[in-house]
């Protein structure tokens, strides 16, 4: 098998990429985020909304969404074929490059979702809190944050 990493190119989201993201979203989470909040997000943050691709086909995507005080990481998802290659770690790092200001960056997670924890454990973030009920099935969140870098 081909290392997708290898030959993984990580860009801007672009208007054609909306279906494909919208299908990734359906098949990596229970409750996907509807098609019109992914075209809302990705017309609202042009620089930190990303796709992963490799050969022209979508097999990730990423947002984070500023706000005053923090960067709230809404989304990673990447392809089922494609997971444990790379592609998420590749997106995370690509959008890290683009906060420059130290922000903090937060995001919610299933607690059940133990692969996805132990990613964001990998990758620096730490456990702050949990919330009974985030999700509309009734799950509890865990939230995490990472502190953004600093420039010197």
């Amino acid at each position: 098998m081909m290392n997708p990493a290898n030959e993984l190119l990580i860009i801007p989201f672009r208007q054609e990429d909306l279906a494909s993201v919208f299908e990734l979203e359906q098949l990596s989470f229970i409750d996907p985020y509807p098609w019109w909040l992914l075209a809302e997000l990705a017309r609202k943050n042009p620089t930190t909304f990303l796709v992963a691709k490799l050969k022209d086909r979508v097999v990730g995507y990423a947002i984070i969404d500023g706000s005053e005080d923090y960067y709230h990481l809404v989304s990673i998802a990447v392809h089922p074929d494609f997971r444990r290659a790379g592609v998420a770690a590749g997106l995370l790092r690509a959008l890290e490059e683009r906060l420059t200001d130290g922000a903090t960056v937060r995001l919610e997670v299933r607690e059940s979702n133990d692969a996805a924890i132990k990613f964001y454990l990998k990758h620096g973030f730490e456990k702050r809190d949990i919330v009974p009920g985030y999700y509309a099935d009734g799950e509890t969140a865990i939230t995490m944050e990472k502190e953004g870098r600093k420039e010197s």
